[in-house]
């Protein structure tokens, strides 16, 4: 190897700093790379030039928010499949497996796919949004349609006050059925169900598994559920805010053990059948 600038032929590897365009943005990436020793010019052999094209790749798709390479090796990997078998699976050509297993960037929706295929999480969330969007308003949502970033927000705000998911479920229900109880709406559009310890919401343990995996919440010691950043209260009106506040002052005496036993008694539970859905009509009898 003789450096184009100098015609030099002593080089040293090094890490270097490189900005190559992808897909019409510029990317910043470091990666090995043969330095000339007497120019300090970059230069990249095979091996080093097909890192440097994979590196870019990544760093694109990782800002766009798209599988990295390494992630859809993990996938197949994860199966036992070999890159053909891969695709039949996913139903494209082999040459696609090749490509995305390396620099080729994959786009939107070939990305949707591989993850509805290969992500049990993904596709669980996928077919839940499904649900949340094929279901009209009713008396079981409390006359909304479910809002799951609306949802993620009162659960931020109420586990600072109920930081257990058993007493936080119960925190959902009393804001939920509050609000429907003074202005005739729910605040999140949840439907919530009769389980054993209590009124719940429906999809609950997937919900807050959601928002685990989503980085909006961490599991502490025990069962605590702990906030990453706080809740924004500017997506709710004057009423949310009121009602989100009153549960949370009746929460934070106890860490929520009053709301859980005062749910029991309510003919929102004990008037609707094991398992079954709750009607909003119940909250006119709130005993709370």
């Amino acid at each position: 190897m003789r450096c184009l600038h100098c015609d030099g032929d002593k080089f040293e590897e090094k890490s270097c700093r490189f900005t190559p365009e992808v897909k019409g943005e510029e990317i910043e990436v470091v990666v090995p790379a043969m330095v000339c020793v007497q120019c300090h010019t970059s230069l990249m052999n095979d091996e080093q030039m097909s890192q440097f094209r994979k590196a870019a790749a990544d760093a694109y798709r990782k800002a766009h928010g798209l599988l990295t390479s390494e992630e859809i090796v993990h996938f197949r990997s994860l199966f036992g499949m070999s890159q053909a078998a891969f695709a039949n699976y996913l139903k494209v050509g082999e040459a696609s497996i090749k490509r995305w297993e390396t620099y080729f960037v994959q786009d939107v929706g070939q990305d949707e796919h591989i993850r509805l295929k290969c992500d049990e999480a993904y596709a669980e969330y996928s077919a839940l949004n499904v649900q949340w969007k094929s279901h009209p308003p009713d008396i079981y949502s409390g006359n909304r349609r479910f809002s799951w970033e609306i949802f993620k927000q009162v659960v931020k705000f109420l586990i600072e006050f109920a930081k257990s998911p058993l007493f936080l479920n119960k925190a959902l229900f009393y804001a939920d059925f509050k609000h429907y109880q003074l202005y005739g709406v729910s605040i999140t559009g949840a439907r919530y169900a009769h389980l054993e310890y209590g009124p719940c919401p429906k999809q609950y343990e997937n919900l807050i598994y959601f928002m685990i995996y989503e980085g909006l919440l961490i599991q502490a010691d025990g069962h605590t559920l702990k906030n990453i950043d706080p809740a924004d209260l500017s997506i709710f009106g004057d009423s949310e805010k009121e009602v989100l506040q009153f549960v949370a002052n009746q929460a934070k005496q106890d860490g929520g053990q009053k709301l859980l036993t005062l749910s029991h008694q309510e003919d929102a539970y004990k008037k609707s059948e094991s398992m079954a859905l709750i009607s909003y009509e119940f909250a006119k009898n709130l005993k709370i």
